[in-house]
């Protein structure tokens, strides 16, 4: 993949780059079925890896869903250490 980044004067940038036609293909493919555009996810994609500094997408879904429920007491049940949440889950 080779990539080209243009500024200009409205502090926005340009990107453009070159990539295998059937991963790109794939990849709208999938972005598409979830009603989404590829340029919309890839931005997306680089918000969440600036904002959580983490690149994996079911670690950032994880991040959200625990400060859900600590925002929300009602959603799920909390621990305070690992020994306390095995005891519920074995139901020792």
């Amino acid at each position: 993949m080779r990539g080209v980044v243009i500024m200009n004067k409205s502090n926005t940038v340009t990107c453009s780059f070159s990539m295998d036609r059937e991963v790109y293909n794939a990849f709208k493919s999938i972005i598409s079925r979830n009603g989404e555009n590829v340029k919309g996810n890839i931005v997306r994609y680089m918000q969440n890896v600036v904002q959580y500094e983490i690149p994996n997408a079911e670690t950032i879904v994880a991040i959200e869903e625990v400060q859900k429920m600590k925002s929300d007491p009602t959603i799920g049940k909390t621990y305070n250490n690992v020994e306390e949440m095995m005891r519920d889950l074995l139901d020792v």
